[in-house]
């Protein structure tokens, strides 16, 4: 550990007695209730849909604002990004419920058997090389190319002009996946890189996928 990992640790160690070692708590959302845009008044920079009762049962997560494009989740998506509460909406689905890890100065990659989830990681991890996602049409969905890993960070182009759309195991279809806006990014349990689709408002712009194997 360096003296600057120590001095970022003495930080955080800080922050946590501050905060009574508040740093996580957990949510249930039960789906036999419809709803629309409910807000949820909590903060944090990090949400693991931990557990689900079934692999159909999903929602819809807005942060921070209800004019935001929404985020499908379902069993073990995970996002990490700064946010001061949240907006739920879900159709009804009886008996169906979403387990939600809320995190503050706390983030848990949990490789389970749920989807989209991988094996557990053992051992260290490496970085590979970073892949270019593109597609020269607007509109239209590309896959990355196949290499298998543990997780993956995907990021959208700082110099790109609009929306890129990435989804998991299936074509990116606009409005129906989680957005990207120009340098935004998503960090995914994943166990091979052609589970990434995505699909842009502008032809030729491009997401960078790093990923750990």
């Amino acid at each position: 550990m360096t003296d600057r990992d120590i001095k970022a640790f003495d930080r955080r160690l800080e922050d946590q007695v501050l905060k009574k070692w508040d740093n996580y708590e957990r949510l249930r959302i039960e789906l036999g209730t419809a709803r629309e845009l409910q807000e949820y008044n909590i903060g944090g920079e990090f949400i693991e849909i931990e557990q689900a009762s079934s692999s159909s049962a999903a929602a819809e997560i807005r942060l921070n604002y209800t004019e935001k494009h929404g985020i499908n989740i379902n069993e073990r998506r995970i996002i990490e990004t700064v946010f001061f509460r949240f907006f739920i909406t879900n159709t009804v689905q009886a008996g169906e419920w979403l387990d939600l890890i809320i995190g503050r100065n706390y983030r848990s990659w949990g490789y389970g058997t749920g989807t989209g989830g991988g094996t557990a990681a053992t051992g260290a991890t490496e970085a590979q090389q970073v892949l270019n996602l593109t597609h020269a049409i607007a509109d239209t969905s590309v896959q990355a190319a196949a290499n298998a890993c543990i997780e993956a960070i995907i990021k959208a182009d700082v110099e790109n002009t609009d929306i890129v759309w990435i989804d998991f195991g299936v074509a990116a279809v606009q409005n129906s996946c989680i957005p990207l806006d120009p340098g935004e990014w998503i960090k995914v349990p994943i166990t091979n890189t052609n589970r990434i689709y995505a699909n842009f408002e502008v032809g030729g712009e491009i997401v960078f996928i790093a990923y750990a194997t």
